[in-house]
């Protein structure tokens, strides 16, 4: 799975760990946090997690094309971040932690592409 050189090896796992906690906080956050810090709708937690799950299989093998449509779906993630931190005060700590989370694998993807060995 972390095929490659020590740095490929570390920067790949950082992205795979930083995405599956994206996707792991959005069922949390959306559907099992009660209502003054989350949703409690599954509705919406289905509606957030869903579109992770279309490049996941590529980023766990470390394929670049696929963590570059995740970096694209992470952006939205990031912008709804901030946004809720910013906006919704009982919000603000899973929604800071998603900010967080979507920046490290997003600076991650990008450490990982500068030291992919393109053929």
């Amino acid at each position: 799975m972390f095929t490659g050189s020590g740095f490929i090896n570390f920067h790949h796992a950082s992205v795979a760990l930083a995405y599956l906690g994206v996707l792991i906080l959005q069922p949390i956050w959306h559907a099992l946090v009660p209502t003054p810090l989350g949703a409690e709708s599954w509705w919406l937690a289905l509606a957030a997690t869903g579109p992770l799950l279309f490049p996941l299989k590529g980023i766990l093998k470390g394929n670049i094309r696929s963590m570059t449509w995740g970096g694209y779906l992470l952006v939205f993630y990031l912008v709804f971040g901030a946004m809720e931190t910013w906006s919704n005060p009982p919000q603000r700590i899973p929604a800071l932690l998603q900010t967080l989370l979507v920046t490290f694998c997003i600076y991650a993807m990008l450490r990982f592409s500068t030291e992919y060995p393109y053929n």
